[in-house]
């Protein structure tokens, strides 16, 4: 794998957040302090900010989670997150976007269909169709 450089790093991630250069360089080198020559790093080092950052990284595919859990000495479980940096990313050619296709235009026939005229509402018409056992699901039998 070809060496990481910031350049390499700012170019990346000005093209996967689609921010500024300055933006894109403020970031590259928040990520490589935090990194350094490793691929891991655990979750305890970053503050709130660098957490959103990395977020942000993590949805683009330059960053991924991986979790590990130790017991304690009581018994409990202790849960480690660690965030591991997808160097292969940084050289990955972006695929070229497909031009639009133009819409075709639809030609919809001027006539409207003929709609059914809804017939009006009668309550006595509706309760007079039911058959007569409808009326007796109620009823208790008395022996």
């Amino acid at each position: 794998m070809p060496l990481i450089t910031l350049h390499a790093l700012i170019q990346t991630i000005q093209r996967k957040l689609d921010v500024s250069e300055n933006e894109a360089r403020r970031y590259a080198e928040i990520v490589m302090e935090l990194f350094g020559y490793d691929d891991c790093i655990i979750d305890n080092v970053l503050d709130h900010a660098d957490r959103r950052l990395f977020y942000r990284l993590e949805a683009e595919g330059l960053l991924y989670t991986r979790r590990d859990e130790a017991i304690l000495s009581d018994g409990t479980n202790w849960r480690i997150r660690y965030w591991v940096f997808q160097k292969n990313v940084l050289f990955e050619q972006e695929p070229k976007k497909p031009e639009p296709k133009k819409k075709a235009k639809i030609r919809r026939a001027k006539t409207k269909p003929a709609v059914k005229p809804t017939p009006a509402y009668d309550p006595n018409t509706v309760y007079s169709s039911l058959p007569d056992t409808a009326w007796t699901t109620r009823k208790t039998h008395v022996a």
